[in-house]
């Protein structure tokens, strides 16, 4: 059994997505096409403001495994206290910025390098990352 009882699952500034599981409930803000990318000159922050949280889907986890059922709207209650974490969760972040090399000031720069959350061995990295 996973000791976690909540998990960041991922937010994405430029999509304005984001999902977060906590116990039995699996919460999805914003439109899950995944059809948007970066444009050019266009500044994304990661902050309360880069989700967008009128599109909503909720799932029981451990009853749903397909999550098939979209209950959001017959469990309100649960959508706002998972929001709350997600923005609590962002409200805690360090200002950070998901942008094109060519905006002044993206990273990776010389003050904030790009690293990866992985270590590779003899440091290679590959093409997926």
């Amino acid at each position: 059994t996973c000791p976690r009882t909540e998990i960041m699952v991922h937010i994405d500034p430029v999509q304005g997505i984001a999902s977060y599981i906590r116990g039995d409930f699996k919460v999805l803000f914003g439109d899950q096409d995944l059809s948007r990318s970066c444009e050019e000159g266009i500044y994304y922050p990661f902050n309360e403001t880069c989700v967008d949280w009128d599109i909503v889907q909720l799932y029981n986890i451990t009853g749903d495994y397909g999550e098939n059922y979209n209950i959001a709207e017959i469990h309100p209650d649960e959508v706002q206290q998972l929001k709350q974490a997600l923005m609590m969760y962002l409200g805690e972040q360090a200002p950070m910025q998901c942008q094109l090399p060519t905006i002044t000031n993206s990273f990776p720069n010389d003050d904030v390098p790009y690293c990866l959350p992985f270590e590779f061995p003899d440091d290679v990295i590959p093409p997926w990352a």
